[in-house]
């Protein structure tokens, strides 16, 4: 995948991210909250997305390939 892949990977992750948000959104049942829990908890099920994890890989390697490339 080139450098122009990178932006559409990244987007696809937000989207992801933003569902997963939601989810813990709606199924949040106690109401002592904070910004920090409620993150750990996205983070969570991003950690166990698999489709969010690849996209993750995909996008550290092309950038190590670009930082490869900008070092040579």
């Amino acid at each position: 995948m080139s450098q122009q892949g990178l932006p559409e990977l990244r987007e696809r992750m937000t989207v992801i991210k933003a569902e997963m948000a939601a989810q813990v959104e709606e199924k949040w049942t106690t109401p002592h909250r904070t910004q920090d829990v409620f993150d750990l908890k996205v983070s969570a099920r991003l950690a166990s997305h698999q489709e969010y994890r690849s996209l993750q890989n995909r996008v550290r390697e092309l950038e190590a390939a670009q930082a490869g490339a900008a070092g040579s």
